[in-house]
């Protein structure tokens, strides 16, 4: 189910209707040239501090063993549940 009201969804829809049939008339030849001349954008992020946190060795190796799981880092899954998590509570807010 779409949280996005219906009047926008309808809208949306209508610009993507509209985009392809633009896209559709479009020389493919020019638009090879284009993306070739196109310069690649990089986004800016600033860089990720390092935290330090006591956690009971439990969770550590039940983390261990989720992460093994996944085929991750055990801190990148951390980092990516405490994400999730920060994003759940902002959006609640």
């Amino acid at each position: 189910m779409s949280k996005l009201p219906v009047k926008l969804l309808k809208e949306l829809k209508k610009e993507a209707e509209k985009l392809d049939k633009e896209i559709s008339l479009e020389d493919p030849q020019k638009t090879e040239q284009l993306l070739s001349e196109a310069k690649l954008f990089k986004a800016v992020r600033p860089p990720r501090e390092p935290v330090s946190l006591r956690i009971d060795p439990y969770d550590i190796s039940m983390i261990k063993r989720f992460a093994r799981k996944k085929g991750l880092p055990p801190t990148q899954l951390m980092s990516m549940w405490l994400h999730e998590r920060v994003e759940e509570e902002r959006t609640q807010s």
